[in-house]
């Protein structure tokens, strides 16, 4: 069956016809057409849509039209092309003719990859589209590639821009292709149906390294000094109380020096000072607000503590913190009911970093907390006040509670995962990738479903790929390629492509997001910049060499660097 862009469209011979007669010249469009289907012909010959007569039916192929850009494209532009093709749609990228004769796209497929730099390939810097009048000589280029028969088109691609924090972090391609925006009645929808009540679970408390007790795990066995809290009475709803240590340095390590514990009603149950058994060798002062003058006269132990913490905190308790891991090691406690704020808010840029109370203060409470001593006015307490730290705790969760768990989350906060969005529509999809550095939570969320895989080898992606395009209809992946050298790793990506596509239905959509995935000089100016910050708090701007110091010209640099490396670019096209 012959497809062309070129008229005129031959008609499809039967083997009878054919063996008939072969000296007769191929029909023209007026021959076979009707008037509708010569108006349809000439339509699809105008816009340079293939098409063909199959059945005495007119078959036109699809096709996709970048539109012009003010701004760079981003990977979530090209996620949502390729999920509003499947639903036949105009996204923000492109246009996919829809009228009569037109076939739909039933399957997509998205591939990234670390290659066709834009920086590299000397893209200029303002370009937001690769076509032969804004890059001639990257145009050219890209023509004499490999990739470009697959792809060949008027504007061959679009120029993409991943974001990048303020600490000069540029974000991670794959991760925005997983993420899809919820809608403002998808977000009402998920607070509802959220369990407000619900606390961390065992697999949790393991996770976050937290001691687990013997009422979750009967056959651990208690070291010296330790304590599980005591059985309740089957209290329901739990009591919410709030708890937070101060430490000293020992020669053992970190103790105990001072215990806060608050009710729901911001009452203080215990805020009491305790004397380590072991040598102080630096009571952090400037931090727990604990010195040796605090500790004059007290004589509450450890095992003290230990007993006055049981009769507030049973199994009737939920025991709510910030950073409580370490406060239960120091207490040398176990407790089954735990809300720690550091593990349910996230820090402003995701896992795996922890938010620290102070900035989650800030953000959702609206107020200064653990004012630093050099801003204090004279009479305030130095340091830290457990008490104030434990309310904020407290604040934090009441939070939680009236606007859902998924309150105060980076990344999944205000998104759900494009698995989740296919399988709420009605469709399917797969992610597969090699080695791609994922947040804990996405890996969770992503593992929720069988379609998601996480794989060795680039082969392994490129096999499972075909697998998956045969039984998905949106196939997401990601290689890796390790080859040293960007030629070694275009060569690497033709072969696995080429197999794809070779496997590839017909009128499937296809996209690949390209760029590097990380710059050496990038990463060295921003761990010079964070080197230079640690030195400046410690010993000060006069004791840093003029080489370690960080300069304007620095920050200049970092800047145009980041801004240069987060470029990539988007292809597209339809298999015909």
């Amino acid at each position: 069956m012959e497809i062309s862009n070129e008229p005129p469209v031959k008609r499809p011979l039967t083997m009878s016809q054919s063996d008939a007669d072969t000296t007769k010249k191929p029909k023209s469009d007026s021959d076979v057409l009707t008037a509708k289907q010569k108006k349809k012909a000439a339509r699809a010959r105008k816009l340079g849509l293939a098409y063909e007569f199959v059945n005495d039916e007119l078959v036109i192929h699809p096709k996709i039209f970048f539109k012009p850009l003010n701004d760079f494209a981003s990977m979530k532009d090209a996620r949502g092309l390729l999920l509003t093709a499947l639903s036949r749609k105009q996204s923000k990228l492109a246009e996919i003719p829809d009228f009569p004769g037109i076939l739909p796209i039933r399957k997509t497929i998205l591939i990234d990859v670390p290659i066709y730099d834009p920086n590299e390939m000397g893209l200029p810097m303002e370009a937001r589209v690769l076509s032969q009048t804004s890059a001639p000589l990257v145009y050219q280029q890209m023509t004499e590639d490999p990739l470009f028969p697959f792809i060949q088109q008027d504007v061959l691609g679009l120029v993409s821009a991943a974001g990048f924090d303020q600490y000069k972090r540029v974000h991670d391609r794959f991760l925005d292709l997983l993420e899809v925006p919820l809608s403002k009645g998808e977000l009402k929808k998920k607070r509802e149906e959220e369990d407000k009540g619900k606390h961390m679970m065992e697999d949790t408390l393991k996770f976050e390294d937290f001691p687990i007790p013997k009422v979750m795990d009967p056959e651990s066995e208690l070291e010296d000094g330790w304590v599980d809290t005591l059985p309740g009475t089957g209290l329901q709803p739990k009591n919410l109380v709030a708890l937070d240590c101060e430490m000293c340095k020992t020669v053992d390590g970190y103790a105990v020096t001072r215990v806060a514990l608050i009710d729901r009603n911001h009452n203080q149950l215990i805020n009491e000072f305790v004397m380590p058994s072991e040598e102080i060798t630096d009571y952090v002062t400037h931090i727990s607000g604990v010195s040796a003058e605090s500790l004059k006269g007290v004589s509450t132990t450890l095992a003290d503590i230990q007993k006055k913490i049981q009769t507030y905190v049973t199994d009737d308790t939920i025991l709510v913190g910030h950073g409580l891991v370490n406060d239960m090691k120091c207490l040398k406690m176990r407790h089954p009911h735990i809300i720690d704020t550091a593990v349910i808010y996230h820090h402003k840029n995701g896992p795996p970093y922890k938010p620290s109370l102070r900035d989650l203060t800030t953000r959702y409470l609206k107020r200064t907390i653990q004012v630093r001593d050099e801003d204090k006015k004279p009479g305030d307490v130095q340091g830290h006040d457990p008490c104030e730290d434990a309310i904020a705790s407290l604040e934090l969760l009441e939070r939680k509670l009236v606007y859902g768990l998924n309150y105060g989350l980076a990344g999944l906060s205000q998104v759900e995962t494009v698995l989740d969005y296919l399988s709420r529509n009605g469709q399917t999809g797969a992610v597969i990738e090699s080695h791609a550095p994922l947040s804990m939570l996405m890996k969770r969320k992503l593992a929720e479903h069988e379609c998601y895989f996480s794989l060795d080898t680039d082969e392994q992606v490129a096999d499972k790929v075909i697998e998956q395009h045969a039984q998905k209809q949106l196939v997401i992946a990601r290689l890796e390629l390790p080859q040293p050298t960007e030629q070694e790793r275009r060569v690497k990506f033709m072969q696995l492509f080429q197999d794809i596509y070779q496997h590839m239905e017909q009128d499937t959509a296809f996209c690949i997001t390209t760029g590097y995935r990380s710059n050496a000089r990038r990463e060295a100016l921003r761990e010079k910049r964070v080197d230079y910050k640690k030195k400046l708090k410690q010993v000060g701007l006069s004791e840093i060499p003029m080489e370690e110091r960080w300069s304007i010209e620095d920050e200049h640099e970092l800047e145009q660097i980041a801004d240069a490396t987060r470029r990539g670019f988007i292809f597209a096209s339809v298999k015909q």
